[in-house]
């Protein structure tokens, strides 16, 4: 068995068919019904134990969309951006309102935030610029700018 706890609180038992459940869960989407024949068990089981798992809050229910960026003629910039700890959040806040930005990370090490922004194929150029011209306004010193032009997703899956 399993036992989380965090700051002195236990939140749940997890037993071997939850942590399981919760490593199949990892590898992507799947099927109440996937999900029972990779564990060995019924649907109605890995249906009650999912959401057990919901209720302690070891797992999470959300949608989400990834977008094949090259199928939609789209094109992904990346960002890294430096400034100082102070200007963080006010920079996300800003960044949040740009329809073109789709995602943010705080990060740690030579730079603390990277964006992504998406935009049209040819559209790079003007995209960079929009940024640059924010990053003047705000005087942000230093940012680096990288195009990506296709993504892979790369299987995690242990050996």
């Amino acid at each position: 068995m399993y036992i989380i706890v965090i700051e002195g609180f236990v939140f749940s038992i997890l037993n071997e068919l939850d942590r399981k459940i919760i490593q199949e869960m990892s590898k992507g989407v799947s099927s109440y019904k996937e999900l029972a024949e990779r564990c060995g068990v019924t649907r109605s089981t890995v249906y009650r134990r999912v959401v057990n798992l919901e209720k302690a809050k070891v797992i999470v229910s959300q949608l989400r969309v990834g977008l094949n960026f090259e199928k939609l003629n789209l094109v992904a910039v990346i960002i890294e951006i430096n400034i100082l700890p102070a200007d963080e959040d006010g920079m996300i806040e800003l960044l949040k309102k740009r329809e073109d930005i789709k995602m943010i990370w705080r990060t740690y090490g030579a730079h603390n935030l990277v964006v992504i922004a998406g935009c049209g194929k040819g559209e790079e150029g003007k995209t960079i610029d929009r940024m640059r011209e924010l990053f003047e306004k705000l005087n942000v010193k230093s940012y680096e700018i990288s195009v990506g032009f296709s993504w892979e997703k790369i299987d995690m899956t242990p050996f």
